[in-house]
């Protein structure tokens, strides 16, 4: 049973798009899943096509999604772990900002259960009007969420929200909830392009309100996966680590929550 939702957003250091995303898809993403408290995992690149227009500070580049039964044990192993050999990272990483938080299941739809996922996300970020948290979650889990779900091409809707219990690293994020559409279809996005019963609603603070596109990157990995790997897969790592070589981040593991 999935407890909570990592939602991870990244970007290289200029010139090293490709240095991350080669270390991510078949080194770090493995890394993870190794440790206690993982399911699964899959990435998603930022899309040109966006719903809304976004501030010029918003240049994360890549999303991943971890499905986690035990965040504070995944938590605890990534403080136990971070730039040892059981999780080397990437000095292509640009890690002055990072946006890595649980987020904790309040509402869930699955439009087709049988059919795969194989296409983006559409992300959403926002935060309750003051003092009527309890009054958006009820909104957006009974109303908005439901009807969401209805668009073209949507075949999950998910609503979570942040909370102190297992967090990775020690601060809190700019946005309190996230609704996590998963669709097949690469237009879908375009039925956010205007938000109106989002942005609009009275339980909402429009202004944290942030909707972005994301396109299928990686297909999902699985902790079995990793666990009982294919010869492809052990190969492609491997090469990866060999491309990486010494090029690693050797400090930094204080951003991290203390154990």
């Amino acid at each position: 049973m999935i407890e909570a939702v990592l939602v991870v957003l990244t970007k290289a250091h200029p010139g090293r798009e490709d240095d991350l995303d080669d270390w991510y898809s078949n080194i770090h993403v493995r890394d993870a899943l190794r440790f206690r408290g993982s399911i699964a995992a899959q990435r998603f690149s930022r899309s040109a096509d966006q719903p809304m227009d976004l501030p010029e500070a918003f240049d994360w580049q890549c999303l991943a999604l971890y499905d986690v039964f035990d965040a504070e044990r995944f938590s605890r192993e990534h403080w136990d772990n971070a730039l040892t050999s059981r999780m080397m990272v990437t000095n292509a990483i640009d890690d002055s900002v990072l946006e890595d938080y649980h987020y904790y299941p309040l509402a869930f739809r699955d439009n087709d259960p049988e059919t795969p996922h194989t296409g983006g996300v559409v992300l959403e970020q926002m935060n309750a009007a003051p003092g009527r948290e309890q009054e958006f979650r009820e909104w957006y889990a009974d109303s908005y969420l439901p009807q969401a779900a209805k668009r073209p091409g949507v075949q999950s809707a998910g609503f979570a929200m942040f909370r102190t219990y297992g967090q990775m690293i020690p601060t809190t994020p700019s946005h309190n909830y996230v609704g996590i559409y998963k669709v097949n279809d690469a237009d879908a996005w375009q039925a956010w392009q205007d938000t109106p019963l989002l942005a609009d609603a009275p339980d909402v603070d429009k202004a944290s309100v942030r909707v972005t596109n994301w396109e299928h990157l990686t297909d999902k990995l699985t902790k079995d996966a990793v666990q009982n790997p294919t010869s492809e897969g052990l190969a492609a790592e491997e090469e990866a680590r060999l491309r990486m070589g010494s090029k690693v981040l050797t400090g930094g593991a204080e951003k991290l929550g203390a154990a």
